[in-house]
C-alpha cells in the first residue's frame, strides 16, 4: 500500500517525558525497554534460537501470556518479522517513528484523547472495527487474520511501544492512511483542548 504525500510530514524528534513523572518511575520504564531491546537483540543475533529456547518470555512480551504453546503458530513468525522490521527501520520506510518512543516514556494502553479525536466519518467508536491497516501493512504475525483482532492487546510490547499509544504524530496517521483518528485543532497559544479523564493515566497501567 502506498502512502499519501503530506505537506507536514517531516521528521520529528521524540517528545520529552513530562516532568510530573518521578525519576524512579522513568528509570523503571527505561530499564524495562532496555531489557526488551537486549532480549530481542539476543534472539535475533542467535538467528531465533535464543528466542525459541526462551519461548515463555517471548510470548509474554508480545502476547502477555507465558503459555508459549498457545501461540506457537504465530509466534514462530516473530523472528523473520523482527528482521523485516529492522530492514524497514534502516531503509526509513516509516520515517523513523517506530523508534520515537522515548526510553523513559510511560506505558500507554490507548491513544491520548487530549491530543487526538475520532474522525467524524468513523462509525465504530473507540474500537477499530474491521480495520487492520496498521497490522496488515507491517505484516504483523500477532494479528489474527481470521478474526481481525490483535492477539497481543495490552501486552508489554503493546503498552511500551507504538501500538498502545498510536497515534502520537501526524506522520503515523499518514503512513497507515488511518481513517479513525485525527489530531485536535490547537487552541490559542498552540495547545490542544484538554479532555480530562479520557487519556489513560500511565500510573494506573500495569508496568
Amino acid at each position: 500500500m502506498r502512502t499519501a504525500a503530506h505537506p507536514t510530514r517531516s521528521r520529528q524528534r521524540p517528545r520529552a517525558v513530562p516532568a510530573r513523572y518521578s525519576v524512579v518511575q522513568q528509570a523503571k520504564w527505561a530499564s524495562a525497554r532496555l531489557l526488551f531491546f537486549a532480549y530481542i537483540g539476543f534472539s535475533l543475533g542467535t538467528l531465533g534460537i535464543g528466542g525459541f529456547l526462551t519461548g515463555p518470555l517471548m510470548t509474554w512480551y508480545f502476547y502477555g501470556d507465558w503459555r508459549f504453546w498457545r501461540h506457537w503458530r504465530s509466534a514462530k513468525n516473530l523472528f523473520p518479522h523482527g528482521y523485516r522490521m529492522l530492514y524497514y527501520v534502516l531503509r526509513g520506510d516509516n520515517d523513523g517513528f517506530m523508534l520515537d518512543v522515548p526510553l523513559a516514556a510511560p506505558p500507554y494502553s490507548a491513544a491520548n484523547r487530549d491530543e487526538v479525536e475520532l474522525q467524524p466519518t468513523w462509525e465504530f467508536g473507540l474500537a477499530c472495527g474491521p480495520c487492520t491497516r496498521c497490522c496488515s501493512k507491517l505484516h504483523c504475525p500477532v494479528l489474527d487474520t481470521k478474526l481481525g483482532l490483535c492477539r497481543g492487546y495490552d501486552s508489554f510490547f503493546w503498552r511500551y511501544f507504538n501500538c498502545g499509544r498510536y497515534p502520537t504524530a501526524q506522520r503515523e496517521i499518514d503512513y497507515y492512511l488511518c481513517n479513525k483518528w485525527q489530531f485536535r485543532e490547537p487552541q490559542d497559544g498552540g495547545h490542544t483542548a484538554p479532555r480530562p479523564g479520557l487519556a489513560p493515566e500511565p500510573e494506573e497501567v500495569l508496568a
